[in-house]
């Protein structure tokens, strides 16, 4: 048997062993990490103000001996801001807007394009939103 055989035959298995509700969990696992994930990031951007006699000196909410923006947590602060970035913001922006684009895209070309970009994740979407009825959906 050859490596690529064996390769196959493994991925066969794994496959009829997830079947085809891999994208809805996988969408699921996402949605429910995309909360946790969120709140992790708002508590490194959090601050808060001690007043000194020298100024006001910016300290992180979580834990005051550390400076915002200071050593470490500047690190972490820009680990948080391209995870937002490229993360949480492309998510809640595909949420929100996919519904409308779908909509509208048959009376517009715009939309039509983006529409057919759309499509390609068109499985996770129905993931999130199939449990909706359709005047519902929106909610989401």
């Amino acid at each position: 048997r050859s490596p690529t055989t064996s390769t196959r035959t493994c991925v066969n298995k794994v496959t009829i062993i997830i079947g085809q509700r891999a994208v809805g969990v996988l969408s699921t696992l996402i949605y429910l990490s995309y909360s946790k994930l969120l709140r992790t990031v708002i508590d490194v951007l959090t601050y808060s103000t001690v007043q000194l006699p020298r100024g006001n000196v910016y300290v992180w909410f979580y834990d005051g001996n550390v400076e915002y923006l200071q050593g470490k947590h500047a690190v972490l602060f820009v680990v948080a801001m391209v995870t937002f970035t490229f993360f949480l913001l492309p998510y809640t922006l595909a949420l929100t807007f996919i519904p409308i684009i779908e909509r509208y895209s048959e009376h517009n070309r715009l939309f039509n394009y983006l529409n057919k970009k759309v499509n390609q994740i068109k499985p996770m979407n129905d993931a999130h939103y199939a449990p909706y009825k359709g005047e519902w959906r929106w909610w989401l």
